[in-house]
């Protein structure tokens, strides 16, 4: 008795192996057997080479095939002025691309010891309201170690926590925390200086020596030679007024400083010294930190022959000092996007996190888009500095600012929005208080990023502040009840809480459904539906009352519409026609229902976002 099993489609042939009944006495195989076992083995290695072949074809097809579904499942960008390509689908090693940041000034956030000031521990203390917002990310301003001439910008010590915001201990709480509700978290960090405190710069100061090597890290020059001694080496001036050089007597020669006297410029130029702030980076990284936002980039070089800047002939003098001249060899030249790539380098080859580096640069649009060649994400203001424009009433300079400033984020990177920070007015302060709801519904329905400035969400203003600093006014702490100080500490705070903190406050807006609290959130987990992800933007209306503009994804469109005005706007939407479903309202009014979208009424500072209701809406060019 002989059974066949059979391997088809294998070769050409069938191979057929035969196995005999087994025998109870052995015998010694004859030469036909031998070679039967011969042709047998054959067989089996072909069938074993076969397979192996068909399997790594398999995996090739996959490899090759796979990069262009991901591809596909994105739109492809529309043909049209009108329609801006939107954001890719956001993947683990992109986490940020379409990520909702929220800025902590961690001094004013949550003071946990009652000395007044705001601290690590205090923000860990504050993380499970954090993750009930829904936001991706925290941005701190700078926690290391400084004397606090500049609002922590004046680092004396990179890998050190400032005894303000506590220990090295309570931040890698922090991070563990942040980490537990899915929270990334993003460190303030600035390379252009130092404090005039650090250990770098009291060596530097200490000779002019050659065997001096912290001499080089900072950038010292001799005085241009007069008739009573000497005077800075050339006209450059200070961003915050008066010469960008001052004399050290023990070293008799000038050093730079873009900034304040007590923020000595470091030498860039220097490999050693581009060489310690990556190990400082690398240190953070190690610390679980997941990204950085450098801060004034555009100072990172200066001309090396040192010559005087050209005058402004468009300076007047309600203008800052710092505009008298043009600057041309102190500010954005070529090389220091050049040493922004180092850096966004070292972030790219660390293995764990995928940290991002967001970059402050200021400037043009057609300055900032050229750091998306060598960073993540180069910080666009043009929602605080760019809207307000002579002629222009609001919601024609927003829609201005957001056609431009699109038209210049390069094919297949990720645009980014800001309506506040550490440095202006508060954007209801700015804008005016009824704009509040407004100003959140554009940040965070524009595509790519965004990045809310503590306290945005419940609405808050500028405070009224007796200091000599007037960007202290946007740093009051932040307003967590009606209690005294606004619950933020029951020490003194640092600074006054702002007066209207009894009525604007989280608890209070929590139990609201209408507060600015309760419409972010909304916002937020808006922001879920693929379209605000990764759909396109095309805008469909603009007039001095109202912004309005598609977001779309395949069949889903969301309309939002905004009233930016004082005035109550009841018009026409003639590019848009069909019927859609209310899914946001600031107001609430019209939640749910269903309207015709060509023509909607809207309350002073209204904003709704409508979907399409039956999977079409029809366009007019």
């Amino acid at each position: 008795m002989s059974n066949e099993v059979e391997f088809n489609s294998l070769t050409k042939d069938d191979v057929k192996i035969r196995f005999e009944e087994p025998s109870h006495i052995p015998s010694k195989p004859s030469d036909a057997e031998v070679a039967g076992h011969k042709k047998t083995r054959l067989g089996l290695v072909v069938v074993f080479a076969v397979v192996v072949i068909a399997m790594v074809a398999v995996a090739v097809i996959i490899i090759i095939v796979a990069p262009r579904c991901i591809k596909e499942a994105v739109p492809e960008e529309k043909k049209g002025n009108d329609t801006l390509k939107g954001n890719d689908t956001a993947t683990d090693e992109s986490w940020w691309k379409s990520a909702v940041i929220y800025q902590v000034y961690p001094r004013s956030f949550k003071d946990s010891n009652d000395d007044g000031d705001g601290d690590l521990k205090g923000i860990t203390n504050k993380m499970d309201y954090l993750g009930d917002l829904g936001v991706q990310a925290l941005w701190l301003n700078p926690i290391f170690q400084s004397p606090w001439a500049d609002g922590g910008y004046d680092i004396s010590n990179y890998t050190a926590i400032d005894k303000k915001f506590g220990t090295m201990a309570e931040f890698d709480d922090f991070i563990k925390e942040a980490h537990k509700k899915g929270i990334k978290v993003i460190v303030g960090f600035v390379p252009n200086h130092t404090s005039n405190k650090h250990p770098w710069f009291e060596a530097s100061k200490k000779s002019k020596a050659k065997e001096n090597k912290f001499r080089d890290y900072y950038i010292w020059r001799d005085g241009a030679a007069e008739k009573n001694g000497t005077k800075p080496p050339n006209n450059w001036i200070s961003y915050f007024g008066g010469s960008a050089w001052t004399y050290d007597n023990t070293t008799e020669q000038y050093y730079l400083h873009q900034f304040y006297e007590g923020e000595p410029d470091l030498n860039l130029r220097n490999e050693v010294v581009k060489k310690e702030l990556k190990d400082v980076l690398k240190f953070w990284l190690g610390k679980g930190v997941d990204g950085f936002r450098f801060a004034g980039v555009q100072f990172l070089l200066e001309d090396e022959k040192f010559g005087d800047e050209p005058t402004n002939p468009n300076y007047n003098a309600s203008d800052l000092k710092y505009d008298m001249l043009k600057h041309t060899l102190t500010h954005d030249l070529p090389d220091d996007r050049a040493i922004v790539k180092e850096f966004q380098q070292v972030l790219d080859e660390h293995k764990g996190s995928h940290p991002v580096l967001i970059v402050d640069v200021g400037g043009a649009y057609d300055s900032t888009s050229k750091y998306y060649e060598v960073s993540n994400i180069p910080f666009n203001f043009g929602l605080i500095d760019k809207v307000k424009r002579q002629g222009m009433t609001l919601a024609q300079g927003i829609h201005k600012t957001v056609e431009e400033y699109m038209a210049t984020v390069p094919k297949g990177k990720t645009p980014n929005w800001v309506i506040g920070n550490h440095d202006v007015v508060r954007v209801g302060s700015r804008v005016g208080k009824y704009n509040r709801h407004a100003m959140n519904v554009l940040a965070l329905t524009l595509p790519g990023v965004v990045t809310s400035y503590y306290g945005e969400e419940i609405g808050m203003l500028n405070g009224n502040v007796s200091t000599s600093e007037p960007r202290d006014n946007e740093r009051t702490p932040m307003q967590w009840n009606k209690e005294k100080n606004a619950g933020f500490t029951t020490g003194k705070p640092w600074l006054e809480v702002a007066s209207d903190y009894q009525t604007n406050n989280v608890d209070t807006e929590k139990g609201d459904g209408e507060s600015f609290y309760s419409k972010y959130k909304e916002l937020v987990k808006l922001r879920n539906e693929t379209a605000f992800v990764s759909g396109d933007l095309k805008i469909v209306h603009s007039d001095i009352h109202v912004f309005s503009y598609v977001r779309t994804y395949e069949k889903d469109y969301f309309l939002v519409v905004i009233n930016f005005s004082d005035e109550v706007w009841d018009g026409d939407l003639e590019k848009v026609s069909g019927r859609g479903t209310v899914v946001f309202d600031s107001e609430s009014k019209l939640l749910g229902e269903k309207m015709d979208v060509n023509k909607i009424k809207l309350n002073v500072g209204q904003a709704v976002v409508v979907k399409n209701a039956d999977g079409t809406w029809f366009f007019k060019n």
